[in-house]
């Protein structure tokens, strides 16, 4: 109880000094023995209960002050326990407890909510909460990365993003409710399948990768020892010997492009250290500046910084820069005014585009080109893109088509810090 009973004694105290005082007054003037005196008693009965109104009105205005501080989430407020009164002094005293309690107890609060939404913020998949109003309350970083929006305050920008072209193709939903008192909480979940279907797409080419380089080498390599045995025999003429020879050289070519499928099933983890992405980059310019001016293909390389580290295997993503500048130099085959850019950028992630002006790529093979074994030119293995995607993928990064149309064709790498 903020009040003690010394101050219930006071305020009964008053009343009863106010009741005799004006009690009497009005006997002695109703009963014309001291019309005077009444009237003084009477007077003085009225400024007791002015004193009182205001002793009561202080403290009235006092808790009023606390409340409202209360309601402001002000914890500032602090009210003098020196130089007052003994009442004043307890409940001071008193107020200034609570309101610590109260400070205690926010910041404990602002703690676990510091510490839910840092939890929330390392989750892998996206998650957002909107109120009955439709106001979203929470929604964490990745849930505006695979959104691509930098903010969202209500539910209907939500089910626009949700509704645009290509937004559900990789996004797996989940939402459900939960009751906090009177309010009405809605959840929504949101998880990128497209990473596990291509992680799961790659583990089916190498076990298929695997199967096949395994069967096939099996199978050659007798042919090759046979047909070189077989052609060392004195007695066998001349044109057996150069057929078994042909056979020997058909195996062999066989057996050369069997082994460069073990790339994709048995490629090494990448040894990650830090290294200067620039630095590459400008080696790659310098080893193929003879190419470049021998193809009439005009190369222009940018980095936002200038200098920018990354953490990888430089030697494993050395090759796939090396590979996407050849896939660019190959599309300008016949191209007089060529022209290849590179231009890498690091903020929260590191984006690295490779562009030519070449005919593109049509639709309907852009999906396939990261398949393995899958090439449009004659003389291709079909592993290269493949190979690829599949380091980009081992360090943790994303290899994709941003653009292909004619006259311009972008292939865009994603990767983390």
């Amino acid at each position: 109880m903020i009040f003690s009973r010394h101050i219930y004694w006071i305020i009964l105290l008053h009343v009863m000094l106010i009741l005799v005082t004006s009690g009497t007054g009005a006997w002695l003037i109703i009963s014309q023995r001291g019309f005077v005196i009444g009237t003084l008693l009477i007077t003085c009965s009225l400024f007791q209960i002015s004193r009182l109104v205001n002793k009561l009105n202080s403290f009235n205005q006092k808790l009023r002050v606390f409340f409202d501080a209360i309601e402001d989430k002000d914890n500032m407020l602090y009210f003098p326990e020196q130089n007052v009164s003994k009442e004043q002094e307890k409940l001071n005293r008193s107020l200034n407890r609570i309101n610590f309690l109260l400070a205690k107890t926010q910041s404990e609060y602002s703690k676990q909510e510091h510490f839910y939404r840092s939890l929330l913020e390392e989750v892998p998949s996206g998650v957002l909460a909107w109120d009955s109003t439709g106001k979203i309350i929470i929604a964490n970083s990745t849930a505006l990365s695979l959104l691509d929006c930098q903010q969202l305050t209500r539910y209907r920008q939500l089910e626009s993003l949700l509704q645009e072209k290509g937004k559900k193709e990789h996004l797996s939903l989940s939402q459900s409710r939960m009751k906090l008192q009177d309010e009405t909480i809605t959840l929504l979940s949101i998880k990128d399948i497209g990473d596990e279907l291509s992680d799961k797409e790659s583990e089916s080419w190498n076990k298929l990768s695997h199967v096949l380089t395994h069967e096939i080498m099996n199978t050659i390599a007798p042919i090759i020892s046979l047909s070189q045995t077989l052609s060392t025999y004195p007695d066998i003429n001349e044109k057996a010997v150069r057929g078994l020879r042909i056979i020997q050289a058909q195996s062999e070519r066989l057996l050369q492009f069997t082994e460069s499928f073990r790339h994709l099933s048995y490629l090494p983890k990448p040894e990650k250290k830090l290294f200067s992405l620039t630095a590459t980059l400008q080696n790659l310019r310098e080893l193929l500046s003879g190419d470049f001016k021998e193809s009439n293909i005009i190369f222009t390389l940018t980095c936002e910084p200038k200098t920018i580290y990354m953490k990888g295997d430089e030697n494993q993503l050395s090759q796939v820069l090396l590979n996407l500048l050849k896939n660019s130099m190959q599309a300008l085959e016949g191209k007089e005014k060529g022209r290849i850019s590179i231009h890498a950028q690091q903020d929260e992630h590191i984006s690295i585009d490779i562009a030519d002006n070449g005919p593109g790529i049509p639709p309907e093979l852009q999906e396939k080109i990261f398949i393995p074994f899958f090439t449009t030119k004659s003389e291709g293995s079909g592993i290269g893109l493949s190979l690829c995607k599949q380091i980009i993928r081992l360090h943790d990064g994303h290899l994709t088509i941003q653009e292909s149309n004619p006259g311009k064709t972008i292939f865009h790498i994603d990767m983390p810090l």
